[in-house]
């Protein structure tokens, strides 16, 4: 443990499996206390029971395909534990309807999850964070976001595109309540739900990696532990790669 977190208090969204479960772990071992979300309870508890992080961890179920105005989220973590430091906008959905397919609910549907729902809990976020010493906001999109995706749907890509400008209007928006707003990008990533791809698609993307083969989902939450620390101080406004090299700035 290097307590770079030390009594800093976080909510990481999604926080109950893949890369969000993985940054909640980091944010735990660098003394930080943690609200993760899940999609229900039975997801929470499953975040919380894996994670052990003790009176350190609460979890709360949200989707935010239905609930994307966060204030829940944020009264939460000030019920808990008494502020708010570090906001990770982890939670997301992906969507594979092709730009043929693709319906205007669905549209929406991946809209709200991945860009309207990280939206209003940085705007609350940064009211919580602006009324002590500031803070950090992380929002995690993906590479797809650079390069288009090489498949799945239109919606996902863009949602995250959206994400990307949305950081970089937050950090100037928010700058001025000593609040940074960041971004990670993933490119793909070591999780149960690529586990499950098909061979031929993962060495395809393997291929198309630089580094040749899938991230883990520990070198984002490094990522994160880096933007959300005091290291970060001077960092706002910034997308990190974390993608072996498959895009490049």
């Amino acid at each position: 443990m290097n307590d770079r977190l030390d009594g800093k208090i976080s909510i990481v969204t999604g926080g109950s499996r893949g890369i969000g479960r993985a940054i909640a772990e980091a944010f735990l071992a660098e003394g930080a206390r943690v609200l993760i979300t899940g999609t229900s309870n039975a997801t929470v508890d499953q975040g919380l029971e894996a994670l052990d992080g003790g009176d350190a961890c609460r979890g709360l179920a949200v989707d935010f395909t239905v609930e994307p105005t966060g204030e829940a989220v944020i009264a939460k973590a000030v019920e808990y534990f008494g502020g708010l430091n570090i906001l990770v906008n982890n939670a997301g959905i992906g969507s594979f309807q092709g730009a043929f397919e693709l319906t205007a609910k669905e549209w929406d549907r991946v809209f709200t999850a991945n860009l309207t729902a990280p939206f209003f809990l940085a705007r609350e976020a940064a009211r919580v964070m602006g009324e002590k010493a500031g803070g950090s906001i992380i929002n995690i999109t993906s590479i797809a976001a650079q390069t288009g995706g090489l498949a799945g749907s239109p919606a996902y890509a863009s949602s995250k595109a959206g994400l990307a400008g949305l950081t970089r209007s937050l950090a100037r928006r928010f700058a001025d309540l000593g609040v940074r707003v960041n971004a990670i990008s993933p490119a793909d990533i070591e999780t149960d739900m690529t586990a499950g791809w098909p061979a031929d698609i993962r060495q395809r993307l393997i291929d198309l990696t630089p580094l040749g083969r899938f991230g883990e989902a520990a070198e984002v939450a490094g990522a994160a532990v880096f933007l959300a620390s005091d290291e970060a101080s001077f960092v706002t406004g910034q997308n990190i790669g974390v993608n072996g090299g498959a895009h490049m700035e």
